[in-house]
């Protein structure tokens, strides 16, 4: 199993509680060139697809 096969199944089975520490994790994998521009690419668009629906909830619960 790669690093991007890896990170996506972590991304989609939420394993970080916010995307913040996810798109962390990508930038330091990015920048050491330990996956693609289109693999980074394809990834960032999971992230704030997955934690879009999870930090809009928090929102709404806190008001």
């Amino acid at each position: 199993m790669d690093i991007a096969t890896l990170l996506e199944n972590l991304i989609t089975k939420k394993y970080y509680e916010n995307k913040e520490e996810i798109q962390n994790k990508l930038d330091v994998f990015y920048a050491m060139s330990k996956i693609s521009d289109e693999e980074y690419t394809n990834l960032t668009l999971k992230v704030e697809d997955v934690y879009k629906v999870v930090e809009e909830t928090k929102e709404s619960e806190e008001q």
